[in-house]
Parts: C-alpha cells; sequence; structure tokens
C-alpha cells in the first residue's frame, strides 16, 4: 500500500501546477475633481439677486467679481451680464439709450464673445424703440384727435347756447301766447 500511495502522491505532485505569476501593481494617481470656478457662484448669486428684483445688487456683484476673482474670460462674461442686465425692462434703471451704450460697448470688445447674442439684443432694443416712438406718435395724435374734438364740441355748445339765447329773446318780444 505504501508503494501505491507513493505513486499517488508523485502523480499528484506531477499534476499540480504551481500558480501563475500575479501581475505587477501598477500605481494609478488618485483623480481630483475639477475645482469649481468662482464664477459658478457669482453668476447664482446674480441670478437670485434678479429673480427678487434687487438689479442694483447684481451689479454690484459682477462689478466686485471683475475687480477681484475674474480671469480674463470670466470678465467678459461678467460684462455680458452687466450689459444684458442693463437691458432688462424690469430693471427700475432701465433706459433704452443706457441698455444699447452698455450693448455696443461690449460689443466692441476684443475679443468677440457672445456676439450673436449682443447682437439680437440690439435688434430687440431697436425694435422696442421703434415701438416706443410708434406709440408715442399715436399719443400724440390722439391727443391732438381729442383736442379737436373738444374744441369742435365747444364751439356747437357755444352756438347752440346764442341760438337757445335768440330764441329766448324772440319769445319775450313775440309776448305771451294769445289765447
Amino acid at each position: 500500500m505504501t508503494a501505491r500511495w507513493w505513486v499517488v502522491a508523485v502523480v499528484v505532485c506531477a499534476c499540480h501546477h504551481p500558480a501563475p505569476p500575479k501581475p505587477p501593481v501598477v500605481e494609478q494617481p488618485v483623480p481630483t475633481l475639477p475645482v469649481e470656478s468662482p464664477w459658478v457662484g457669482t453668476l447664482a448669486m446674480v441670478q437670485t439677486a434678479v429673480d427678487s428684483g434687487r438689479f442694483t445688487e447684481a451689479d454690484s456683484i459682477l462689478v466686485a467679481f471683475e475687480k477681484s476673482e475674474a480671469s480674463p474670460q470670466e470678465a467678459r462674461e461678467s460684462a455680458f451680464w452687466r450689459a444684458l442686465l442693463s437691458a432688462d425692462p424690469r430693471n427700475p434703471a432701465f433706459r433704452p439709450a443706457a441698455a444699447r451704450a452698455a450693448l455696443e460697448t461690449f460689443a466692441s470688445g476684443t475679443p468677440p464673445h457672445r456676439q450673436i447674442e449682443t447682437d439680437v439684443l440690439l435688434r430687440l432694443l431697436a425694435v422696442s424703440d421703434s415701438l416706443r416712438a410708434s406709440q408715442a406718435i399715436q399719443r400724440t395724435a390722439g391727443d391732438l384727435r381729442d383736442r379737436a374734438r373738444d374744441e369742435e364740441m365747444q364751439k356747437l355748445r357755444d352756438e347752440l347756447a346764442r341760438t337757445q339765447a335768440e330764441l329766448d329773446r324772440i319769445k319775450r318780444r313775440l309776448g305771451p301766447p294769445k289765447p
């Protein structure tokens, strides 16, 4: 039996394959999350201020950002938003000429940035100005028409009063009606 065990042991050892070598461990650097630009938080604060109707505060946030933290690209984006907010009709400081000037100043900067948006806003301001001018003309024409109508009504009232007075004078002259 011992010989059998030896044969079994030799067969088992002969069939036994050595374990494959382990793959080498390669050190990978730990990925880092991208650092969020301060512009993201600034824009969120600006949008919150605008949603609450605080346009002056929104503008102040943008000015402070441009002075302190902005990269050149972020400063251009901030300038765009300032021009955009000046063109918002909900802004209590909205003046079409000032909004147009702010957008034109922004558009003249180099390198060109948000050119399509700026051009669209300038065209919308032009349409808005033409509508305002048209309304002013219509209002003036309506006022003139109303004034002419009022003058005509007054003339007719005066003429009616003169006619009534003449009729009263004729009635008195003719005297009381005869029975």
